[in-house]
């Protein structure tokens, strides 16, 4: 990594660290406004460019693949697994970023990044149906204070549409229902963030491609008889798709080094901040506008109870598994002997 990464073996600077966060911050926000920017410029074709992406980000893994035999040796899936236990997980996650994709082409990408702290709201709901999570009075405290700020991004809304409000909400739950999924059946698999990325994204090209067939082509095909004057595809296409590839594998590649570097605590604290150069860059440059005091009032409550939830969350998962950890030690020391 060079001037950025630090010595093998040896402890990340916290150059190196803020260097690798603001690349991280910069690229992710820059992939979903780029991203939004063509889907909200006259090109609706949402599964045509995430297959592309997709195509892009397989390539990507397999060159990864062969550069880190160490991450090669980790791949291991048999392939009940693959179909039973990732195959769910990439269907869900692939309707998910198709829906937050179409979102941003009638709802203003500021406005997705707000709506995206109210995720703990949903994570805790589903938690509490499903057994997973257990009843903590901070927990649902959060949970309150992030939805009172929701409903304040909403009110603060000057013009919203009702079918793009609809789609972010849809995407919200089926981001809700991938964390779950992840939790489940992924964590159990031991997979790296590349090992993931390599098996799934070839899944997601081709579920794409499908989706594509349906909603994309026949529109694509009809524009492409056309002349640029004529609404045919401009000059500009086919540069900013290369773009999207591009940012995309920047985001899989700098994402791999900063979880490498970094805790979750680091991790949690940089959410925010990506959300905020997002909505900065959205209301200068893909939607401008200025955003309302009672929607940036909203936004920072739920920010901040987002932000509070998932530390506290890190936190506990922590000490639980030290827990889990004391209690097998008595075990352990009675077998050696």
């Amino acid at each position: 990594m060079g001037g950025v990464g630090a010595t093998a073996g040896a402890a990340p600077t916290g150059t190196a660290v803020l260097i690798m966060a603001l690349l991280v911050t910069v690229t992710s926000s820059s992939l979903a406004l780029t991203m939004a920017y063509l889907f909200r410029s006259g090109y609706p074709y949402q599964s045509t460019v995430l297959a592309a992406q997709q195509l892009v980000c397989t390539g990507f893994g397999v060159v990864a693949m062969q550069l880190m035999p160490e991450e090669r040796a980790k791949l291991r899936i048999s392939r009940s697994n693959y179909l039973t236990m990732l195959l769910p997980f990439t269907i869900v996650l692939s309707a998910k970023l198709f829906l937050q994709n179409k979102a941003v082409q009638y709802v203003s990408p500021a406005f997705y990044a707000m709506t995206g702290q109210l995720l703990p709201v949903g994570v805790t709901i589903a938690g509490f149906l499903t057994g997973s999570q257990r009843f903590k009075w901070s927990t649902v405290c959060a949970a309150a204070v992030v939805s009172v700020g929701g409903m304040l991004i909403k009110a603060g809304q000057m013009e919203l549409s009702p079918f793009g409000f609809i789609l972010t909400m849809s995407s919200l739950g089926l981001d809700v229902v991938r964390l779950l999924l992840m939790q489940y059946l992924l964590q159990p698999l031991k997979l790296t963030g590349v090992g993931m990325m390599l098996l799934s994204a070839p899944q997601q090209c081709i579920l794409f491609c499908v989706n594509g067939v349906f909603t994309d082509v026949g529109a694509i095909a009809r524009r492409m008889q056309l002349t640029e004057d004529e609404g045919g595809f401009g000059s500009e296409f086919l540069p900013i798709v290369a773009t999207v590839c591009a940012l995309a594998v920047g985001v899989v590649l700098f994402n791999l080094f900063f979880v490498k570097m970094t805790s979750a605590i680091i991790s949690a604290i940089c959410t925010p901040f990506k959300d905020l150069c997002t909505i900065i860059m959205s209301d200068l440059f893909v939607d401008p506008r200025r955003e309302t005091p009672r929607a940036m009032v909203g936004f920072g409550l739920a920010c901040t109870a987002s932000f509070v939830y998932n530390v506290h969350d890190i936190y506990a998962r922590r000490k639980e598994k030290e827990r889990e950890e004391d209690e097998k030690k008595p075990l352990l020391e009675e077998e050696g002997r």
